[in-house]
Protein backbone atom coordinates (compact mmCIF):
# COMPACT_ATOMS: atom_id res chain seq x y z
CA UNK A 1 0.00 0.00 0.00
CA UNK A 2 1.58 3.81 -0.85
CA UNK A 3 1.71 6.04 1.85
CA UNK A 4 1.39 9.71 0.59
CA UNK A 5 4.93 11.11 1.35
CA UNK A 6 3.81 14.67 2.77
CA UNK A 7 1.29 12.51 5.43
CA UNK A 8 4.95 11.49 6.94
CA UNK A 9 5.96 14.35 9.56
CA UNK A 10 9.57 13.23 10.55
CA UNK A 11 10.87 13.49 14.44
CA UNK A 12 14.21 11.60 15.13
CA UNK A 13 16.15 9.27 14.23
CA UNK A 14 15.72 5.88 16.41
CA UNK A 15 18.82 4.07 14.40
CA UNK A 16 21.48 4.15 12.00
CA UNK A 17 23.32 1.21 10.43
CA UNK A 18 25.51 1.13 7.37
CA UNK A 19 23.32 0.94 4.43
CA UNK A 20 20.33 2.47 6.10
CA UNK A 21 19.06 4.54 8.86
CA UNK A 22 15.37 4.20 10.79
CA UNK A 23 13.28 7.61 11.71
CA UNK A 24 10.39 8.30 14.21
CA UNK A 25 8.04 9.91 12.16
CA UNK A 26 4.18 11.15 12.97
CA UNK A 27 1.06 9.47 9.98
CA UNK A 28 -2.03 11.36 11.15
CA UNK A 29 -2.56 10.38 14.67
CA UNK A 30 -0.47 7.26 15.07
CA UNK A 31 3.69 6.96 15.24
CA UNK A 32 5.67 4.97 12.85
CA UNK A 33 8.65 3.67 12.48
CA UNK A 34 10.07 4.81 8.84
CA UNK A 35 13.57 3.05 7.31
CA UNK A 36 15.37 4.90 4.42
CA UNK A 37 18.30 4.46 2.37
CA UNK A 38 21.73 6.49 4.07
CA UNK A 39 21.59 10.20 1.88
CA UNK A 40 25.63 8.98 0.94
CA UNK A 41 23.98 5.97 -1.02
CA UNK A 42 20.73 7.29 -2.10
CA UNK A 43 22.16 7.52 -6.39
CA UNK A 44 23.52 4.02 -5.88
CA UNK A 45 21.01 2.12 -8.41
CA UNK A 46 22.56 -1.01 -6.59
CA UNK A 47 21.61 -0.42 -3.31
CA UNK A 48 18.06 0.85 -4.13
CA UNK A 49 17.39 -2.27 -5.86
CA UNK A 50 18.40 -3.98 -2.69
CA UNK A 51 16.16 -2.34 -0.64
CA UNK A 52 13.30 -2.83 -3.20
CA UNK A 53 13.87 -6.17 -2.19
CA UNK A 54 14.05 -5.73 1.35
CA UNK A 55 10.93 -4.16 1.07
CA UNK A 56 9.26 -7.03 -0.87
CA UNK A 57 10.76 -8.96 1.74
CA UNK A 58 9.05 -7.07 4.50
CA UNK A 59 5.55 -7.27 2.94
CA UNK A 60 5.34 -10.49 2.81
CA UNK A 61 5.59 -10.86 6.61
CA UNK A 62 2.11 -11.45 7.72
CA UNK A 63 1.97 -12.62 12.00
CA UNK A 64 0.43 -11.27 15.06
CA UNK A 65 3.80 -11.67 16.42
CA UNK A 66 5.83 -9.67 14.09
CA UNK A 67 6.13 -6.18 13.46
CA UNK A 68 3.45 -4.45 11.07
CA UNK A 69 4.39 -3.30 7.85
CA UNK A 70 2.06 -1.14 6.88
CA UNK A 71 3.15 0.46 3.68
CA UNK A 72 5.71 2.16 1.53
CA UNK A 73 5.88 6.09 0.55
CA UNK A 74 8.18 8.04 -1.69
CA UNK A 75 8.43 10.91 -3.55
CA UNK A 76 11.27 9.92 -6.39
CA UNK A 77 13.08 7.02 -6.07
CA UNK A 78 15.96 8.51 -4.14
CA UNK A 79 13.20 8.83 -1.20
CA UNK A 80 11.70 5.68 -0.89
CA UNK A 81 11.21 4.41 2.40
CA UNK A 82 9.05 1.70 3.98
CA UNK A 83 6.65 2.25 6.98
CA UNK A 84 6.22 0.03 9.85
CA UNK A 85 4.68 -0.60 13.16
CA UNK A 86 6.41 1.24 16.06
CA UNK A 87 7.54 -0.43 19.25
CA UNK A 88 7.96 2.06 22.04
CA UNK A 89 9.45 -0.21 24.35
CA UNK A 90 12.11 -1.75 22.06
CA UNK A 91 12.38 -4.96 20.14
CA UNK A 92 12.66 -8.47 21.93
CA UNK A 93 16.44 -8.36 22.20
CA UNK A 94 16.42 -5.16 23.74
CA UNK A 95 13.64 -5.37 26.32
CA UNK A 96 14.31 -7.12 29.41
CA UNK A 97 12.63 -10.60 30.15
CA UNK A 98 10.35 -10.13 33.31
CA UNK A 99 10.10 -12.60 36.18
CA UNK A 100 8.31 -16.05 35.98
CA UNK A 101 5.66 -14.55 38.25
CA UNK A 102 5.20 -11.55 35.78
CA UNK A 103 4.84 -14.06 32.68
CA UNK A 104 2.96 -16.25 34.30
CA UNK A 105 0.42 -13.27 35.57
CA UNK A 106 0.71 -12.04 31.81
CA UNK A 107 -2.39 -12.03 29.73
CA UNK A 108 -0.40 -10.82 26.40
CA UNK A 109 1.62 -13.98 24.55
CA UNK A 110 5.24 -13.71 24.32
CA UNK A 111 7.69 -14.49 21.10
CA UNK A 112 9.80 -17.67 21.86
CA UNK A 113 11.84 -19.33 19.20
CA UNK A 114 11.58 -22.85 20.54
CA UNK A 115 7.45 -22.15 21.58
CA UNK A 116 4.84 -23.92 19.46
CA UNK A 117 2.31 -21.45 17.68
CA UNK A 118 0.37 -20.71 21.02
CA UNK A 119 1.65 -18.17 23.65
CA UNK A 120 4.45 -18.68 25.73
CA UNK A 121 2.39 -17.19 28.31
CA UNK A 122 -0.64 -18.32 27.68
CA UNK A 123 0.45 -21.68 27.64
CA UNK A 124 1.73 -20.86 31.19
CA UNK A 125 -1.13 -19.38 31.89
CA UNK A 126 -3.29 -22.09 32.01
CA UNK A 127 -0.60 -24.97 33.04
CA UNK A 128 -0.03 -22.92 36.39
CA UNK A 129 -3.52 -22.33 36.52
CA UNK A 130 -4.69 -23.72 40.24
CA UNK A 131 -7.50 -25.57 39.47
CA UNK A 132 -5.90 -27.20 36.14
CA UNK A 133 -2.99 -28.59 39.02
CA UNK A 134 -5.74 -30.02 41.64
CA UNK A 135 -7.53 -31.51 38.62
CA UNK A 136 -4.17 -33.24 37.39
CA UNK A 137 -3.27 -34.33 40.24
CA UNK A 138 -2.10 -31.55 42.64
CA UNK A 139 1.39 -31.35 40.78
CA UNK A 140 4.26 -30.03 43.48
CA UNK A 141 4.64 -25.96 42.65
CA UNK A 142 7.62 -26.04 43.37
CA UNK A 143 8.37 -28.64 40.88
CA UNK A 144 6.67 -26.93 37.77
CA UNK A 145 8.82 -23.61 39.03
CA UNK A 146 11.93 -25.42 38.41
CA UNK A 147 10.84 -27.07 35.07
CA UNK A 148 9.70 -23.49 33.95
CA UNK A 149 12.68 -22.06 35.11
CA UNK A 150 15.11 -25.05 32.67
CA UNK A 151 12.32 -23.78 29.68
CA UNK A 152 13.13 -20.01 30.36
CA UNK A 153 17.42 -20.67 30.68
CA UNK A 154 16.69 -22.91 27.59
CA UNK A 155 15.02 -19.88 26.09
CA UNK A 156 17.69 -17.49 27.04
CA UNK A 157 20.47 -19.67 25.82
CA UNK A 158 18.82 -20.35 22.46
CA UNK A 159 18.05 -16.31 22.29
CA UNK A 160 21.36 -15.68 22.33
CA UNK A 161 22.49 -18.74 19.93
CA UNK A 162 20.27 -16.72 17.93
CA UNK A 163 21.55 -13.37 18.01
CA UNK A 164 25.19 -14.85 17.62
CA UNK A 165 23.79 -15.85 14.63
CA UNK A 166 21.88 -12.72 13.35
CA UNK A 167 25.07 -10.88 13.93
CA UNK A 168 27.62 -13.21 11.75
CA UNK A 169 24.42 -13.09 8.99
CA UNK A 170 24.31 -9.19 9.42
CA UNK A 171 28.77 -9.41 9.01
CA UNK A 172 28.72 -12.16 6.41
CA UNK A 173 26.11 -9.86 4.51
CA UNK A 174 28.32 -6.64 4.99
CA UNK A 175 31.47 -8.08 3.76
CA UNK A 176 29.47 -9.78 0.49
CA UNK A 177 28.12 -6.20 -0.67
CA UNK A 178 32.05 -4.73 0.12
CA UNK A 179 33.44 -7.44 -1.75
CA UNK A 180 31.12 -6.86 -4.74
CA UNK A 181 31.45 -3.36 -4.51
CA UNK A 182 35.80 -3.80 -4.59
CA UNK A 183 34.63 -6.71 -7.01
CA UNK A 184 32.69 -4.08 -9.62
CA UNK A 185 35.57 -1.36 -8.58
CA UNK A 186 38.04 -4.27 -9.76
CA UNK A 187 36.41 -5.24 -12.83
CA UNK A 188 36.28 -1.65 -14.02
CA UNK A 189 39.74 -0.85 -13.27
CA UNK A 190 40.63 -4.06 -15.72
CA UNK A 191 38.80 -2.59 -18.57
CA UNK A 192 39.76 0.52 -18.15
CA UNK A 193 44.07 -0.94 -18.19
CA UNK A 194 43.00 -3.68 -20.71
CA UNK A 195 42.07 -0.89 -23.55
CA UNK A 196 44.83 1.18 -22.34
CA UNK A 197 47.42 -2.00 -23.05
CA UNK A 198 46.00 -1.95 -26.30
CA UNK A 199 46.33 1.41 -27.10
CA UNK A 200 49.96 1.00 -25.54
CA UNK A 201 50.44 -2.16 -27.80
CA UNK A 202 49.34 -0.49 -30.94
CA UNK A 203 51.38 2.56 -30.28
CA UNK A 204 54.25 0.63 -29.63
CA UNK A 205 53.86 -1.66 -33.16
CA UNK A 206 53.52 1.76 -34.86
CA UNK A 207 56.85 3.38 -33.19
CA UNK A 208 58.74 -0.43 -34.15
CA UNK A 209 57.16 -0.29 -37.72
CA UNK A 210 58.81 3.64 -37.68
CA UNK A 211 62.25 2.58 -36.37
CA UNK A 212 62.13 -0.05 -38.82
CA UNK A 213 61.91 2.00 -41.18
CA UNK A 214 64.21 4.57 -40.06
CA UNK A 215 66.85 1.83 -39.67
CA UNK A 216 66.15 0.88 -43.51
CA UNK A 217 66.94 4.49 -44.53
CA UNK A 218 69.63 4.96 -42.66
CA UNK A 219 71.45 1.96 -44.54
CA UNK A 220 70.56 3.17 -47.75
CA UNK A 221 71.83 6.26 -46.89
CA UNK A 222 74.72 4.81 -45.70
CA UNK A 223 74.82 2.67 -48.97
CA UNK A 224 74.62 5.75 -51.17
CA UNK A 225 77.37 7.67 -48.70
CA UNK A 226 79.94 4.68 -49.66
CA UNK A 227 79.01 5.00 -53.71
CA UNK A 228 79.63 8.25 -53.43
CA UNK A 229 82.85 8.10 -51.91
CA UNK A 230 83.85 5.13 -55.04
CA UNK A 231 82.51 8.06 -57.32
CA UNK A 232 84.90 10.29 -55.72
CA UNK A 233 87.71 7.97 -55.72
CA UNK A 234 87.30 7.45 -59.42
CA UNK A 235 87.16 10.89 -60.28
CA UNK A 236 89.91 11.47 -58.12
CA UNK A 237 91.85 8.80 -60.01
CA UNK A 238 91.25 10.42 -63.31
CA UNK A 239 93.29 13.76 -61.93
CA UNK A 240 96.11 11.35 -61.08
CA UNK A 241 98.87 9.34 -63.10
CA UNK A 242 96.95 6.34 -64.54
CA UNK A 243 98.06 3.09 -63.18
CA UNK A 244 97.28 -0.42 -64.24
CA UNK A 245 94.57 -1.47 -61.89
CA UNK A 246 92.67 -4.85 -62.76
CA UNK A 247 89.82 -5.92 -60.86
CA UNK A 248 87.97 -9.38 -61.15
CA UNK A 249 84.32 -9.57 -61.16
CA UNK A 250 82.69 -12.96 -60.14
CA UNK A 251 79.15 -13.53 -61.41
CA UNK A 252 76.84 -14.45 -58.18
CA UNK A 253 73.67 -14.41 -59.98
CA UNK A 254 71.81 -18.02 -59.59
CA UNK A 255 71.71 -20.49 -62.24
CA UNK A 256 68.59 -21.19 -63.91
CA UNK A 257 66.87 -24.65 -64.02
CA UNK A 258 64.67 -25.24 -67.07
CA UNK A 259 62.55 -28.14 -67.17
CA UNK A 260 61.49 -29.65 -70.83
CA UNK A 261 58.81 -31.41 -71.31
CA UNK A 262 58.70 -31.02 -75.02
CA UNK A 263 61.49 -30.09 -77.02
CA UNK A 264 61.38 -26.99 -78.88
CA UNK A 265 63.78 -25.30 -81.03
CA UNK A 266 66.20 -23.94 -78.95
CA UNK A 267 67.27 -19.92 -78.74
CA UNK A 268 69.99 -18.32 -78.42
CA UNK A 269 71.02 -16.74 -74.83
CA UNK A 270 72.40 -13.67 -76.18
CA UNK A 271 70.72 -10.58 -77.66
CA UNK A 272 72.49 -8.55 -80.78
CA UNK A 273 71.97 -5.08 -80.96
CA UNK A 274 72.83 -2.76 -83.44
CA UNK A 275 74.56 -3.02 -86.81
CA UNK A 276 75.33 -6.49 -85.69
CA UNK A 277 74.43 -9.76 -87.60
CA UNK A 278 71.38 -11.42 -86.64
CA UNK A 279 71.12 -14.47 -84.51
CA UNK A 280 70.12 -16.68 -87.43
CA UNK A 281 73.50 -15.58 -89.43
CA UNK A 282 75.49 -16.11 -86.42
CA UNK A 283 74.72 -19.41 -85.86
CA UNK A 284 74.47 -20.56 -89.37
CA UNK A 285 78.18 -18.43 -89.22
CA UNK A 286 79.50 -20.97 -86.77
CA UNK A 287 81.10 -24.15 -87.22
CA UNK A 288 78.65 -27.35 -86.45
CA UNK A 289 82.15 -27.97 -84.21
CA UNK A 290 81.97 -25.26 -82.01
CA UNK A 291 80.64 -23.97 -78.71
CA UNK A 292 78.33 -20.84 -78.26
CA UNK A 293 78.83 -19.48 -74.73
CA UNK A 294 77.64 -16.76 -73.20
CA UNK A 295 79.52 -13.79 -71.76
CA UNK A 296 78.64 -11.68 -68.50
CA UNK A 297 79.68 -8.71 -68.46
CA UNK A 298 80.61 -6.92 -65.15
CA UNK A 299 78.40 -4.34 -63.60
CA UNK A 300 79.65 -1.43 -61.50
CA UNK A 301 76.51 -1.15 -59.16
CA UNK A 302 76.62 -5.22 -58.73
CA UNK A 303 77.83 -4.36 -54.83
CA UNK A 304 75.61 -1.81 -54.44
CA UNK A 305 72.82 -3.50 -55.70
CA UNK A 306 73.41 -6.43 -53.58
CA UNK A 307 73.84 -4.66 -50.30
CA UNK A 308 70.48 -2.69 -51.30
CA UNK A 309 68.96 -6.18 -51.55
CA UNK A 310 70.83 -7.39 -48.41
CA UNK A 311 69.21 -4.53 -46.73
CA UNK A 312 65.35 -4.63 -48.31
CA UNK A 313 65.52 -8.77 -47.21
CA UNK A 314 66.35 -7.45 -43.47
CA UNK A 315 63.83 -4.82 -43.89
CA UNK A 316 61.19 -8.00 -45.01
CA UNK A 317 62.51 -10.32 -42.24
CA UNK A 318 62.16 -7.62 -39.77
CA UNK A 319 58.44 -6.27 -41.16
CA UNK A 320 57.55 -10.20 -41.38
CA UNK A 321 58.47 -10.60 -37.69
CA UNK A 322 56.88 -7.31 -36.22
CA UNK A 323 54.03 -8.48 -38.64
CA UNK A 324 53.58 -12.19 -36.91
CA UNK A 325 54.23 -10.84 -33.15
CA UNK A 326 51.48 -7.98 -34.03
CA UNK A 327 49.38 -10.81 -35.21
CA UNK A 328 50.17 -12.71 -32.25
CA UNK A 329 49.39 -10.15 -30.07
CA UNK A 330 45.71 -10.02 -32.16
CA UNK A 331 45.35 -13.77 -31.76
CA UNK A 332 46.09 -13.28 -28.09
CA UNK A 333 43.98 -10.52 -27.46
CA UNK A 334 41.07 -12.23 -29.73
CA UNK A 335 41.29 -15.15 -27.72
CA UNK A 336 40.57 -13.38 -24.15
CA UNK A 337 37.79 -11.42 -25.70
CA UNK A 338 36.25 -15.18 -27.37
CA UNK A 339 36.70 -16.56 -23.99
CA UNK A 340 35.02 -13.09 -22.50
CA UNK A 341 32.68 -13.05 -24.80
CA UNK A 342 31.85 -16.89 -23.97
CA UNK A 343 31.56 -16.11 -20.20
CA UNK A 344 29.46 -13.21 -20.89
CA UNK A 345 27.32 -15.31 -23.30
CA UNK A 346 27.21 -18.09 -20.71
CA UNK A 347 26.05 -15.32 -18.14
CA UNK A 348 23.76 -14.02 -20.57
CA UNK A 349 22.10 -17.74 -21.43
CA UNK A 350 21.45 -18.02 -17.66
CA UNK A 351 20.07 -14.64 -17.15
CA UNK A 352 17.71 -15.27 -19.83
CA UNK A 353 16.97 -18.85 -18.65
CA UNK A 354 15.96 -17.12 -14.80
CA UNK A 355 13.94 -14.66 -17.04
CA UNK A 356 12.24 -17.39 -18.93
CA UNK A 357 11.60 -18.89 -15.98
CA UNK A 358 10.31 -15.77 -14.44
CA UNK A 359 8.27 -15.36 -17.77
CA UNK A 360 6.64 -18.66 -17.42
CA UNK A 361 5.56 -17.79 -14.08
CA UNK A 362 4.25 -14.57 -14.82
CA UNK A 363 2.80 -16.43 -17.67
CA UNK A 364 1.14 -18.73 -14.87
CA UNK A 365 0.07 -16.22 -12.68
CA UNK A 366 -1.32 -14.27 -15.77
CA UNK A 367 -3.32 -17.28 -16.41
CA UNK A 368 -4.70 -17.23 -12.69
CA UNK A 369 -5.38 -14.01 -12.67
CA UNK A 370 -6.99 -14.22 -16.35
CA UNK A 371 -9.15 -16.94 -14.63
CA UNK A 372 -9.83 -15.14 -12.09
CA UNK A 373 -10.97 -12.04 -13.77
CA UNK A 374 -13.21 -14.55 -16.21
CA UNK A 375 -14.78 -15.89 -13.20
CA UNK A 376 -15.14 -12.61 -11.54
CA UNK A 377 -16.38 -10.58 -15.03
CA UNK A 378 -18.94 -13.83 -15.12
CA UNK A 379 -19.96 -12.94 -11.78
CA UNK A 380 -20.05 -9.41 -12.30
CA UNK A 381 -22.16 -9.69 -15.45
CA UNK A 382 -24.60 -12.07 -13.66
CA UNK A 383 -24.94 -9.63 -10.55
CA UNK A 384 -25.39 -7.08 -13.27
CA UNK A 385 -28.06 -8.91 -14.70
CA UNK A 386 -30.15 -9.48 -11.45
CA UNK A 387 -29.47 -5.42 -10.54
CA UNK A 388 -31.06 -4.75 -13.84
CA UNK A 389 -33.94 -6.95 -13.28
CA UNK A 390 -34.18 -5.73 -9.65
CA UNK A 391 -34.28 -2.08 -11.36
CA UNK A 392 -36.84 -2.96 -13.86
CA UNK A 393 -38.87 -4.72 -11.34
CA UNK A 394 -38.27 -1.67 -9.00
CA UNK A 395 -39.12 0.49 -12.27
CA UNK A 396 -42.55 -1.64 -12.63
CA UNK A 397 -42.98 -1.24 -8.91
CA UNK A 398 -42.89 2.74 -9.28
CA UNK A 399 -44.61 3.33 -12.11
CA UNK A 400 -47.31 1.60 -10.36
CA UNK A 401 -46.69 3.47 -7.08
CA UNK A 402 -46.76 6.46 -9.09
CA UNK A 403 -50.51 5.60 -10.94
CA UNK A 404 -51.69 4.61 -7.26
CA UNK A 405 -49.88 7.75 -6.10
CA UNK A 406 -51.90 9.73 -8.77
CA UNK A 407 -55.44 7.71 -8.20
CA UNK A 408 -55.14 8.75 -4.78
CA UNK A 409 -53.98 12.32 -5.40
CA UNK A 410 -56.87 12.78 -7.43
CA UNK A 411 -59.81 11.17 -5.17
CA UNK A 412 -57.74 13.26 -1.92
CA UNK A 413 -58.33 16.17 -4.04
CA UNK A 414 -62.10 15.50 -4.81
CA UNK A 415 -62.20 14.64 -0.90
CA UNK A 416 -60.97 17.53 -0.05
CA UNK A 417 -63.14 19.81 -2.46
CA UNK A 418 -65.67 18.03 -0.73
CA UNK A 419 -64.66 18.36 2.72
CA UNK A 420 -63.96 21.79 1.98
CA UNK A 421 -66.99 22.72 0.83
CA UNK A 422 -69.11 20.94 3.72
CA UNK A 423 -66.39 22.87 6.14
CA UNK A 424 -67.24 26.34 4.16
CA UNK A 425 -71.24 25.27 4.72
CA UNK A 426 -70.20 24.88 8.38
CA UNK A 427 -68.07 27.72 8.75
CA UNK A 428 -70.99 29.54 7.67
CA UNK A 429 -73.47 28.25 9.98
CA UNK A 430 -71.20 28.55 12.69
CA UNK A 431 -70.75 32.13 11.73
CA UNK A 432 -73.80 33.15 11.50
CA UNK A 433 -74.66 31.70 14.94
CA UNK A 434 -71.79 33.13 16.44
CA UNK A 435 -73.07 36.72 14.83
CA UNK A 436 -76.10 36.28 16.58
CA UNK A 437 -74.85 34.97 19.44
CA UNK A 438 -72.78 38.15 19.68
CA UNK A 439 -75.27 40.25 19.17
CA UNK A 440 -77.59 38.98 21.77
CA UNK A 441 -74.40 38.97 23.78
CA UNK A 442 -74.02 42.68 23.00
CA UNK A 443 -77.77 43.85 24.07
CA UNK A 444 -77.42 41.66 27.41
CA UNK A 445 -73.59 44.16 27.43
CA UNK A 446 -75.60 46.98 26.44
CA UNK A 447 -78.21 46.64 29.20
CA UNK A 448 -75.80 45.47 31.65
CA UNK A 449 -73.98 48.73 30.88
CA UNK A 450 -76.97 50.68 31.40
CA UNK A 451 -77.96 48.95 35.48
CA UNK A 452 -74.09 49.39 35.66
CA UNK A 453 -74.71 53.18 35.25
CA UNK A 454 -77.67 53.61 36.84
CA UNK A 455 -76.59 51.60 39.72
CA UNK A 456 -73.22 52.93 39.57
CA UNK A 457 -74.78 56.68 40.01
CA UNK A 458 -77.14 55.77 42.19
CA UNK A 459 -74.87 54.45 44.75
CA UNK A 460 -72.42 57.21 44.60
CA UNK A 461 -75.50 59.41 45.04
CA UNK A 462 -76.22 57.28 47.98
CA UNK A 463 -72.57 57.23 49.10
CA UNK A 464 -72.51 61.33 48.95
CA UNK A 465 -75.70 61.22 51.35
CA UNK A 466 -74.11 59.26 53.73
CA UNK A 467 -70.89 60.86 54.26
CA UNK A 468 -72.62 64.25 54.77
CA UNK A 469 -74.74 62.61 57.68
CA UNK A 470 -71.85 61.07 58.57
CA UNK A 471 -70.16 64.31 58.96
CA UNK A 472 -73.59 65.52 61.02
CA UNK A 473 -73.72 62.77 63.17
CA UNK A 474 -69.97 62.68 64.25
CA UNK A 475 -70.09 65.93 65.16
CA UNK A 476 -72.63 65.86 67.65
CA UNK A 477 -74.05 63.21 70.29
CA UNK A 478 -75.85 59.89 69.18
CA UNK A 479 -79.29 59.00 70.34
CA UNK A 480 -80.75 56.08 70.46
CA UNK A 481 -82.59 56.59 67.19
CA UNK A 482 -79.60 57.95 65.37
CA UNK A 483 -77.93 54.94 66.16
CA UNK A 484 -80.29 52.89 65.02
CA UNK A 485 -80.47 54.70 61.77
CA UNK A 486 -76.69 54.32 62.18
CA UNK A 487 -77.52 50.37 61.92
CA UNK A 488 -79.85 50.92 59.19
CA UNK A 489 -76.86 52.72 57.38
CA UNK A 490 -74.30 50.06 57.95
CA UNK A 491 -76.54 47.03 56.69
CA UNK A 492 -76.56 49.60 53.49
CA UNK A 493 -73.17 49.14 53.86
CA UNK A 494 -73.19 45.86 53.89
CA UNK A 495 -75.66 45.88 51.27
CA UNK A 496 -73.33 48.26 49.43
CA UNK A 497 -70.57 45.75 49.68
CA UNK A 498 -72.44 42.93 47.68
CA UNK A 499 -73.69 45.63 45.30
CA UNK A 500 -70.28 46.06 44.50
CA UNK A 501 -69.14 42.70 44.65
CA UNK A 502 -71.87 41.43 41.89
CA UNK A 503 -70.58 45.10 40.10
CA UNK A 504 -67.25 43.76 40.04
CA UNK A 505 -68.66 40.28 38.28
CA UNK A 506 -70.67 41.62 36.06
CA UNK A 507 -67.26 43.43 34.53
CA UNK A 508 -65.93 39.69 34.65
CA UNK A 509 -68.21 38.50 32.83
CA UNK A 510 -68.00 41.83 29.97
CA UNK A 511 -64.85 41.01 29.50
CA UNK A 512 -65.19 37.45 28.93
CA UNK A 513 -67.93 38.36 26.29
CA UNK A 514 -65.32 40.99 24.84
CA UNK A 515 -62.71 38.23 24.47
CA UNK A 516 -65.14 35.72 23.15
CA UNK A 517 -66.44 38.37 20.67
CA UNK A 518 -62.33 39.06 19.56
CA UNK A 519 -62.14 35.12 19.16
CA UNK A 520 -65.01 34.81 17.01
Amino acid sequence: MRIPYSSLYFTRVLSKGAFGEVWLAQLENRQVAVKRILNEKKNDEKEIECFGAEIKLMASFSHPKIVEFMGVSWSSMQDVCAVTEYMAKGDLPGAQFLSLTAMVNQAEELLSFGSPRRGFSTSMHSLVDEGELQEEGGKNATELLAFYRQRCEQFHAEREQTLAHLAQIEVSKEEAHRLKWELKTKNEEIADLEESLKKANAALFQTKAELIDLQTENKTLKLQEQDDRQKIQQLLALTQPITEQVTFFRDCRPEMQQERKKKKPQKSGFAVRGNAPSLKNITQSIPPNKVLRTIYMPNEQTAALTKTIENLQKQLESHQQLTETRIQALLDGFAEEKAKMLLHQQQIEEKSTQLVKQVEKTKRVLTQTTKDYLVLRHKSQETERLAHEEIFQVKQKCDTLVTEKTKLTEKVREETNALREVVREEGNQTVLEFRNQALSRERDLHILKEQYAAMQEACTKRIQDLQKLEVILYGRGLTAQERQVLRYDENYALDSNELSEEIAALQRRLMDLSVDLAEA
